[in-house]
């Protein structure tokens, strides 16, 4: 019993030595291995740290990357140029006469009402007749006696050239043949006075030369009247003309429509003195040959129908005027241009919102807004606000604030540029198309 304890004992004891042995052991490798690897990693450590530090003298030596500036973007679009302008006309009667008597004599009759319509050949004043009446039957018997007195000459003439040669001398011929002749001569006189004087018969009667509405009598029953007195002024109302004056510029804009003597040149609208629109546009009339120099102005008149009489001579209208031709160009704000030696350029945005300069080249400015001849497409972006910011291949922060530039109003556009310009949408973009020149 003794024995065999203690055999288990021993047992025991070897287990625990043998544990022990063990862990000594690996103590010593691990102890071998951190001997022989410590320059490896004190090394790597070192180089760690070293890399760490070095990025951290580079950070604070380089400052960090600033922002992309904002601006206000602006996307390019196409407009008719050829907008409406506006003008001040004039009324014209087409014809215009002043009544004046033809013979001196007292008026004996006025026929018609002061501010009326008359009629060509209505009778207007009747001067008094009776010394033409017989100044007419004065030369009525002139001419008879003239007559009778010829028909005798050709009467004695006929009869000598009919008698034998031996019984009539040649002076005989030729006194009777020279009172013939003289005599018809004495008729063909009496005729012209008595012509001359039922023409100043005629003349004591005064009628309308034109259809139009008659002014006040300027002399009236009683007054002696002379040829170089006025009566009364007659101007036709209907139809009656528009004229008014356009630039120079805009004359040469649409010469080769002005040169042409048919069709149209702009559709023609009129607003009278009371805010309220014309009835219709008229037609074109004609152009006046010359410029004035004065003004630097051309004349321009319409044809319009006034059965109304509402279009007064000598009141003002304003006059609208659209070219029917168009012009489709791209525009700009001019606030989006810039200049240099080199000429006009733009900042386009580009892809990744960097924006580089494009040179432009312009055309006709119309009020803020400038045409652009090349350099630039509908659709394209480019900055139109904070060009301070904005260095060449430089980002951008872009906003658009009416970037829909086809949903645009006409009057929104006429606040931008000072005219109604028309945004035109490219088939591309589901428009209706644009127009040409």
């Amino acid at each position: 019993m003794t024995k065999s304890g203690n055999a288990r004992k021993f047992v025991h004891a070897g287990g625990t030595g043998s544990n022990t042995l063990k862990s000594i052991t690996a103590a010593a490798l691990m102890l071998a291995v951190a001997f022989f690897a410590r320059p490896y990693f004190v090394g790597g450590l070192d180089i760690e740290i070293n890399q760490a530090s070095a990025a951290a003298e580079n950070s604070a030596a380089a400052p960090p990357e600033p922002p992309a500036p904002p601006v206000v973007g602006h996307v390019v679009i196409k407009a008719d140029l050829a907008i409406g302008r506006e003008y001040i006309g004039r009324v014209e009667p087409i014809q215009s006469v002043l009544l004046k008597p033809r013979i001196s004599g007292q008026i004996e009759t006025v026929h018609f009402k002061e501010g009326s319509i008359v009629k060509e050949g209505d009778l207007l004043f009747t001067l008094d007749s009776a010394q033409h009446q017989a100044t007419v039957a004065l030369h009525r018997a002139d001419l008879a006696k003239a007559q009778a007195n010829m028909a005798k000459a050709v009467k004695y003439n006929d009869r000598l050239k009919a008698a034998d040669k031996r019984s009539v001398s040649a002076s005989d011929l030729d006194i009777a043949a020279s009172e013939a002749l003289q005599n018809k001569a004495a008729v063909d006189q009496a005729k012209a006075a008595l012509k001359l004087a039922q023409i100043d018969l005629d003349f004591t009667k005064i009628r309308a030369p034109i259809t139009g509405r008659i002014g006040r009598a300027e002399a009236t029953k009683g007054n002696y009247v002379t040829p170089g007195g006025g009566l009364a002024t007659i101007v036709q109302t209907d139809p009656i003309r528009v004229s008014y004056s356009i630039p120079d510029r805009d004359y040469m804009a649409q010469i080769e429509a002005f040169q042409s003597s048919e069709g149209p040149v702009y559709d023609i609208s009129l607003l009278l003195s009371d805010g309220t629109s014309y009835k219709s546009g008229g037609e074109r009339d004609f152009e006046d040959n010359t410029i004035d120099t004065m003004t630097g102005t051309i004349t321009l008149r319409r044809r319009f129908e006034n059965d109304g009489g509402t279009l007064i001579p000598g009141s003002m209208v304003r006059v609208s005027a659209k070219p029917v031709k168009n012009h489709i160009a791209p525009v700009l704000p001019q606030e989006a241009l810039m200049s240099d030696a080199r000429g006009d350029f733009v900042y386009v945005i580009g892809d990744g919102n960097i924006a580089d300069r494009r040179d432009v080249e312009l055309g006709a400015e119309i009020g803020a807004t400038r045409e652009v001849i090349s350099g630039l497409e509908a659709g394209e972006k480019v900055v139109l606000s904070g060009l301070h910011n904005v260095q060449p291949g430089s980002p951008v922060r872009p906003s658009y604030p009416s970037s829909d530039a086809s949903a645009a109003s006409p009057a929104d556009l006429a606040r931008e540029s000072g005219y109604d310009l028309r945004a035109v949408v490219s088939a591309d973009d589901g428009g209706s198309g644009e127009g040409t020149d």
